[in-house]
């Protein structure tokens, strides 16, 4: 088995991705099948901005392929680079699955709106200029003047756009969101800008994934759900999609007529609202309601990514329970697994 060994620092950290191929398949190929990311642009060797040193192996390169062996003293261009054989080469700055560069960027507030209960929306509208970078189901820091920290929000709508959507629960006694709510009101009638840094997680899809999905929100969670769902069904995934959301009260749904009108528009999405409406349900039993729906309508797992937004102890008691049913390890996602002790 040939092995394609990337070496590259990100931020003062060296890194090394060992990468199996087949022949024939260029570099560009091969990252992209791991989701690497790897600098592009051009493709044509004109921008080389995908400059790279060769460091042992041998590859073909240039428009003719033609073959060269490291170590190569002159820098390699990687989208016209095919390795032969097992090779090593650097460049710097390459993220893995679900990283990409966090950076800072000042948008305006276009929207602050009630959708239902304490349940805002807030809309930010990105500058003019190449937008930054996420995948779908990341989050983002909203800064507030004299705050040493931002406030982490997942963020509610598709990349590419030039509009950022955030789901923020403000109740009353939930005072640092209210607070917030409060300050995207005031630069929304100001006119000020607000300061964002993005994005943060690796509960996400660098790319469209290749197995069914099941997605499993609490409250608020959903919007890191609806990014999911609404950049795979621009991209036409047409694989089988599961949301459960589950919720203390009817009116926490918040947004249960969006999910109703995507499973009546796709055959191959499905909408299960789960509502305990016990003010006083015992706190297992509401954890737990999330996997125990999914257990009672999958009997195998093990061909599908499951994605979950919620506490940690709901998150773990999914994960056990699912882990427990089939579902591979590796095919399990939640940010709450990053943090985790």
């Amino acid at each position: 088995m040939n092995v394609l060994e990337i070496e590259s620092r990100v931020e003062g950290q060296l890194r090394t991705y060992e990468l199996a191929f087949d022949a024939g398949e260029s570099v560009y190929e091969i990252a992209d099948r791991y989701a690497l990311k790897l600098p592009v642009s051009c493709r044509n060797g004109v921008c080389e901005i995908c400059r790279a040193k060769l460091v042992s192996g041998e590859v073909e390169f240039g428009p003719r392929r033609e073959l060269v062996q490291g170590p190569l003293q002159k820098d390699l261009l990687l989208c016209q680079t095919w390795p032969v054989n097992s090779s090593k080469i650097t460049i710097d700055n390459i993220y893995g699955p679900g990283e990409l560069p966090v950076k800072k960027t000042v948008c305006r507030v276009i929207a602050v709106e009630v959708i239902r209960g304490h349940v805002y929306k807030v809309e930010l509208q990105l500058p003019a200029g190449k937008l930054p970078e996420f995948y779908a189901g990341q989050y983002l820091a909203l800064e507030m003047p004299g705050k040493d920290a931002g406030s982490y929000f997942s963020i509610a709508s598709a990349p590419g756009l030039r509009e950022i959507t955030l789901h923020i629960q403000a109740d009353p006694h939930l005072n640092s969101a209210v607070e917030i709510v409060d300050y995207c009101k005031d630069a929304l009638e100001s006119g000020a800008s607000v300061t964002i840094s993005l994005p943060f997680g690796k509960a996400c899809l660098p790319k469209v994934p290749d197995k069914p999905l099941i997605l499993m929100a609490a409250g608020t969670g959903f919007a890191q759900m609806k990014s999911i769902i609404d950049y795979l069904l621009a991209q036409n995934y047409s694989l089988p999609l599961a949301l459960y959301w589950g919720v203390r009260k009817e009116e926490d749904m918040y947004l249960a007529e969006l999910a109703e009108e995507w499973a009546s528009k796709y055959d191959h999405f499905e909408f299960h609202p789960l509502i305990a409406d016990i003010e006083n349900i015992d706190a297992n039993a509401h954890h737990n309601q999330l996997s125990d729906a999914v257990l009672a309508d999958f009997s195998n797992l093990a061909d599908s990514k499951v994605f979950v937004s919620g506490s940690p102890k709901l998150v773990h008691s999914a994960m056990d329970a699912l882990l427990e049913a089939g579902l591979e390890e590796q095919d399990f996602f939640s940010d709450v697994l990053e943090y985790a002790p």
